[in-house]
């Protein structure tokens, strides 16, 4: 194989991978409404990052691996299983039964707003210009018409309804914040980053589930579905995930991991278009033209 092949390779892999990342991260919502249907948000978030990290560790051990013991390397992961992992997971999932989930997609669309103005301040490239800013709100503009005018005319508003979105953004803002601190923290494999993290993360969230949750040990009446839900939210968007998430950030940083939530809701519309006999009409259409703008606009700066 020649230079230029490998060149070329190595250039198409992040977008490979990021396309993997949007099937999982995109089929998680289902796979999140069927567990919390008999589990509570708390143990579906302890209990997930428990699945991913037993996912991880058994290709580490497979593959002869050992982690760092050093305190520096366990401070950071612990910093990031908590913003990137815990916090996130228990939150976004405890606001999502307050409000649709195609409200909850649009909210997550401004992760890459959040991680643009974020790098900018933290990160030593300077990531903010016109052409970027401008593309940002092309695709949340397009996430809008894509989910929103479809889906969000029938919202029955409620006590909790503001609490749930501002838990989603807050949610949202912790991961686009762990995202930028990942590409500070010292170099390391992602493989050992990954599974350090969900490990730090799976502690961090049965402390919070033992703090908040009065019985947590009581998994009376939980469905095989709502298990077997769980099981796959655990192996696949989270274990496998992270391992991608760390990968994608080293080779291509915060920013183009972020441009995922511009693309879930088009991955699940593209999953109700050819398997749910679902119809595209021209907003959508349009939805559609106003992310795949923003996205080139972003990813030419």
């Amino acid at each position: 194989m020649n230079y230029s092949m490998k060149k070329t390779l190595s250039n198409f892999l992040p977008y490979v991978m990021l396309f993997c990342l949007v099937v999982m991260w995109g089929s998680a919502f289902a796979a999140l409404k069927i567990s919390l249907e008999t589990i509570s948000p708390l143990k579906v978030m302890s209990l997930r990052l428990i699945i991913g990290s037993i996912t991880i560790f058994t290709f580490f051990l497979i593959l002869n691996r050992k982690l760092p013991i050093s305190l520096n390397f366990w401070l950071w992961s612990s910093l990031i299983g908590f913003l990137g992992f815990s916090l996130p997971f228990s939150i976004i999932s405890w606001g999502a039964q307050f409000i649709p989930s195609s409200l909850v997609a649009i909210l997550m669309g401004a992760n890459p707003i959040i991680t643009i103005v974020l790098s900018n301040f933290l990160l030593k490239d300077r990531l903010l210009n016109i052409k970027v800013i401008f593309g940002i709100f092309l695709g949340l503009f397009g996430i809008i018409l894509l989910v929103g005018f479809n889906s969000l005319n029938s919202l029955t508003i409620d006590n909790n309804f503001f609490i749930g979105q501002v838990a989603v953004l807050f949610g949202t803002f912790s991961f686009a914040l762990a995202s930028v601190i990942i590409k500070n923290a010292p170099s390391e494999d992602s493989f050992e980053r990954s599974l350090s993290s969900l490990i730090c993360g799976s502690i961090i969230g049965l402390l919070i589930l033992s703090l908040f949750e009065s019985n947590p040990l009581n998994f009376d009446k939980i469905s095989i579905k709502s298990l077997f839900a769980l099981f796959l939210l655990g192996v696949f968007p989270t274990g496998i995930a992270t391992l991608l998430w760390f990968k994608i950030i080293s080779l291509k940083g915060p920013l183009f991991l972020s441009l995922v939530n511009y693309l879930i809701p088009v991955w699940a519309l593209l999953i109700g278009i050819f398997f749910l006999n679902e119809k595209i009409n021209f907003v959508i259409g349009f939805g559609l033209i106003f992310i795949t703008m923003g996205i080139w606009l972003i990813e030419k700066r």
